[in-house]
Order: C-alpha cells, then structure tokens, then sequence
C-alpha cells in the first residue's frame, strides 16, 4: 500500500457541497478562530482555525469535536449522535474544531514543523477557553478514530479544562504492531465471519492477479475488466491495481453499518455481505480466473463508483491531496500506524509486509523527518504497560467495534475503575458516534446509553 496515500479513517472523500450545508441546517455557523501557529514559543505568527459552531443555553454544557485528519464538516456528517441527540436534549453549546493543517485551516507557508499532537491540544485548548461562558461550564470532549485518539488525549493533558470524554474506535495502541498485521487481518476477519468462503474467494482474485503481473499477454483483459482510464503496461500497475481493491475492501469493511450511508458516495448496508454476495456469484458454480476478476470488479465499484457515473479508473495514479500530505507527515513524526498484508494464511490480501526500514527512509525522503516511536507512549501514556502508566486517568470511555478493522488498536482493559471501555458487538468503525437508527444493533443503543449516564455525571446533570 502507498503509505502517504493511506489516510486513517481510509474513508475520508469530498462531500457535496449540499451535504456541506447540513451543519446550517442544524442550526450551526462557521466561526473562525485566531491561534498563535506556535503556541510553545510564541513564532512565527498566527492560524486561522475553522469551528462549527452551534450556541446553546449559556448556563448549559459545552461540548466539543475534536477534528482530525480532514475537512471538518466530514466529522460533523458522522457525528449526528452529538448534533441532533446529545447537543439538543441537554442545550448545549457545541463545537466542531477543525485540525490545523487539514480543511481551510492551513497556515499561510506550509511549514509542518508546527503540525503535531501537542499543537492541535493547545488549539483545542485556547478555543475552549473562549467558548466556555463561565469557569465553571463543564466540557465534555468527543472523537472518533484520531479524533478519539485526540479526545483522549486532551483529557489527559488538560484534565483542568475538559470534564470527560468519549473516545470511539481509537487506536491509541496501533503503533505497538510492529509488524503492521491487525488491520488487514481484522478486515479479513470481517468478510470470513460475513462468509466462511467469502475471505478465500477474494483471496483466489487476489493470486489472479499476482500471476497476470507476469504475463503481458493478459494487461488488455485486466484492464477491460477493471475500466482503467488508460492500458496497463506494466506489472507495477496490476501491484498498484491490487492495493486499490485491498483498500476498497478494508473501506467496506469500516462502513460495515446495519444501513446505507452517503459518507463516501453511496454504500449499502452491510456492505461487506454485499461484496461477498457479489463475489459468491462471480465464483459460482464453477470458477473462472475472469469471472473471478470480474467479481472484485463489481465490488470495487461499490465504493469507487456508487453514483454509476464514473466511466474508468487510474489505479495507479501517484497524486496527492493536502489531507494526505499532511497525514504522511503525521505518521512519518509522531503517529505511527504501521500496515501491512501478508497473504494466507494471515490474511486473505497480497503480500505486502510492512518494513520499518523502508518506511524510515520514504519519511526522509518525502519530509526530511524520521518517526520517533517513542514520543507517543511518552507523551501520553499508552505503553504497552498502560494499566500502570495509565492509572491516574479518570472520565474517558475507550468504545470499540467488533467489526471494526481498527479495533486491532483499541484499549480492551480499562486501567482503573474510573475509565470504561466498551466493545459494540457488530459495530463497525465508531457506530456509536454516528446518528442513532432504528436499524441499529442493541449493542450500540446499550453503548450509547451507558456513555450518556457518564456524560450526565461528568456535567453534573440532574434534569
């Protein structure tokens, strides 16, 4: 996989601008605030940090989004729990903070020296400062994926400010699989479960495809039946080919919600038992090496073109957005999400085994930085021994799916009794965050029950 490329969530897409203006249908408003770029030494000037913002009772909570590695408005549509439940019933202020360095809130030369945890933490910190109406308002912070990784933090670093928080599907311990096997083994898990036969049917495609990127003769056909926007002429494009269909898998995977969703396009429900129905029918009755491709061709196309409307792909194609650069830069400091695939019988993906060495040297050469694995557990306590360097932590709920290919990174003990984890049976990548839906599993409604009785206690609710 292209690592610069991979962004967290592997979800995040450009929404329309119609679904831009929900948030003002909600009731909110874009405020901007000014923060220094450098809050530790005071240089080299100012950033513009971009907030949704929805004004509640004055004598109500504040509760806060902490934005992560994309536009904030993508967190605001996935965060309709927080919107239209939780603001509401208790009248509270609500702010969605856009992460410096993604979105509109770049600074003026894009100097990434300044782009890291302890910054965002400040900016979140000096924001809340100047909404919070009185000293005395209780804040309750919120996140999902890096957003939740963040809202954990902030607890921990300003306990002072922020009363609880609520950290969804946060892999604050994915740096510690060294050999990056748990996400792509996880998914794997996700289709095996959905159909024993499934996983090894995907897998078959898979090993079509390793031996066409030797055979020449059979580049026009693959790119027929995968529509590239130009022929394949190379075996670097059917390997590049290949991690485009493991990145539309593991995508199904994470949006594996109980009803159709429009976050990245359209996806049906349960999309991952639609792609191996598909798959199942394009490996029945007797299997066919083109049949076969052709299946995970229908599969990609559920998460590549949902409208109907795309007319042919470029697998291969090497740009780059901002939220891209500016998350490779992350991953390359301090945010090590190491990933890899390493085939049957770990999972049903190609060979792609993650080497740190290489890894190390593609930071250098794409930002002249080396990632410092240390600086995370030290900064923030997530060791491997975090029961212990955890202990003091009190009011943050670590939530988890047992869907969810990020789950591989999520706490599954909590350090003491005042931190509470809860695992979502059936939940994909942070459900619980996500609007309530009369199709959702009681897990999640359970999930969403006991974080809210915390909530009320955090905030001192007696209504």
């Amino acid at each position: 996989m292209n690592w610069v490329k991979f962004v967290l969530l592997g979800i995040l897409s450009s929404i329309s601008h119609a679904e831009e203006m929900l948030y003002l249908q909600a009731g909110y408003f874009v405020e901007h605030f000014t923060v220094p770029l450098d809050h530790i030494n005071g240089d080299p000037g100012l950033i513009s940090i971009k907030t949704l913002l929805h004004i509640g009772d004055p004598n109500g909570p504040l509760f806060v989004y902490t934005g992560n590695e994309s536009p904030i408005e993508d967190f605001f549509y996935t965060a309709g729990w927080l919107v239209y439940t939780l603001g509401p019933y208790y009248n509270a202020t609500v702010a969605f903070i856009e992460h410096r360095y993604y979105g509109d809130s770049l600074p003026n030369q894009m100097n990434y020296a300044y782009l890291n945890t302890d910054q965002v933490l400040l900016d979140f910190a000096q924001i809340i400062m100047q909404l919070k109406p009185s000293e005395s308002t209780p804040v309750v912070v919120f996140g999902g994926s890096y957003g939740g990784m963040l809202s954990a933090y902030f607890r921990i670093k300003f306990s002072h400010l922020v009363d609880g928080a609520i950290a969804s599907s946060a892999p604050v311990l994915e740096y510690l699989d060294k050999e990056g096997m748990g996400l792509m083994y996880q998914t794997t898990q996700d289709y095996f479960d959905a159909y024993p036969n499934c996983a090894f049917n995907i897998n078959d495609g898979f090993n079509i495809l390793d031996n066409f990127a030797q055979n020449s003769y059979t580049w026009n056909g693959l790119s027929s039946i995968f529509q590239t926007c130009s022929p394949i002429t190379s075996s670097s494009q059917v390997l590049a080919l290949e991690d485009w269909l493991s990145n539309a898998l593991e995508t199904m995977a994470q949006l594996n919600y109980p009803y159709p969703t429009t976050l990245n396009g359209y996806t049906p429900a349960f999309p991952v038992n639609v792609s191996c129905s598909i798959i199942g029918v394009y490996s029945s009755p007797i299997k066919n090496m083109w049949r076969t491709l052709q299946g995970l061709a229908k599969v990609a196309g559920l998460v590549y073109n949902s409208t109907g409307t795309t007319t042919c792909y470029s697998p291969w194609d090497n740009s780059t957005s901002q939220t891209s650069i500016s998350w490779g830069y992350q991953i390359c400091t301090e945010l090590m999400m190491p990933q890899g695939s390493y085939g049957i019988p770990y999972d049903m993906f190609p060979s792609r085994p993650y080497d740190f060495n290489t890894f190390n040297a593609s930071c250098y050469q794409t930002y002249g930085v080396y990632p410092n694995p240390e600086w995370y557990p030290i900064n923030y306590g997530f060791t491997p021994f975090y029961v212990n360097s955890l202990k003091n932590l009190s009011n943050v709920v670590f939530s988890w799916g047992s869907e969810d290919p990020w789950q591989t990174g999520c706490l599954k003990e909590a350090p003491n009794n005042n931190v509470r984890v809860i695992k979502i049976f059936g939940g994909a990548h942070h459900l619980d965050l996500r609007r309530p839906n009369r199709n959702d599993p009681q897990s999640v409604i359970s999930a969403r029950n006991s974080e809210q009785g915390l909530i009320e206690q955090w905030i001192g609710w007696s209504g």
